[in-house]
């Protein structure tokens, strides 16, 4: 993701995000489903991957990543979560979870089930909604965010999938791209973490939860 009006919030939601895994390592309850669902308006033109892409030259090498990313949001969009598309709008806490998941999944070669997965957008929706930089961020900001979890968490779990065949070499690449992306969001070491119970985990925690 990219540095942008929004970068305030990345670091807030990092402080947040470090501080809940923590609880979880102390073995604070699972997330119940009592929070209102945060959801982003779609306006009538993305702002996503135009944003992204801008990390790529100018020219024909970012008209094409914005294509890719293009595409990939509207695979989420209309795969992943098509349940938002007739109401209009996009759900952060399952955009958040969907690309904290493809990226340890990358890492680990293990899919999340449904109900870690709901665990993992409950969690960072409670997240999201306690941050202060959220709710001062422009409209506009917000969707790019979102837009840009969204589309990263198809790109990085379709790279997961083609990497095996096309060599060692691309294997690394998607992992070192998956680590980024979550150091980046995280501010925690992506090696150490794992879906649980309760969602967000680390993996000494998961082990405990499980033996007992």
């Amino acid at each position: 993701m990219t540095s942008d009006p929004s970068s305030t919030f990345v670091e807030d939601l990092s402080h947040r995000l470090r501080q809940a895994t923590f609880d979880a390592v102390l073995g604070s309850a699972m997330v119940a489903d009592d929070s209102v669902a945060l959801t982003v308006p779609r306006a009538t033109e993305t702002l996503g991957p135009a944003r992204l892409a801008q990390a790529h030259p100018a020219g024909a090498a970012r008209e094409q990543a914005v294509a890719l990313y293009q595409r990939c949001l509207q695979h989420y969009r209309q795969a992943v979560r098509p349940q938002d598309s007739a109401r209009g709008f996009d759900d952060v806490g399952a955009a958040a979870a969907h690309f904290v998941a493809a990226n340890l999944s990358a890492l680990s070669g293990k899919q999340p089930t449904a109900a870690e997965l709901l665990q993992l957008e409950r969690q960072l929706r409670r997240v999201v909604q306690t941050s202060l930089a959220w709710g001062e961020l422009p409209a506009a900001d917000r969707q790019a965010y979102v837009e840009q979890l969204a589309l990263l968490a198809v790109l990085v779990g379709e790279a997961a999938v083609q990497a095996p065949s096309q060599g060692p070499a691309a294997v690394a690449n998607v992992e070192r791209a998956a680590r980024s992306y979550l150091q980046q969001l995280l501010g925690l070491n992506p090696d150490g973490l794992a879906l649980g119970p309760k969602g967000l985990m680390v993996r000494e925690t998961i082990a405990s939860s499980r033996a007992a």
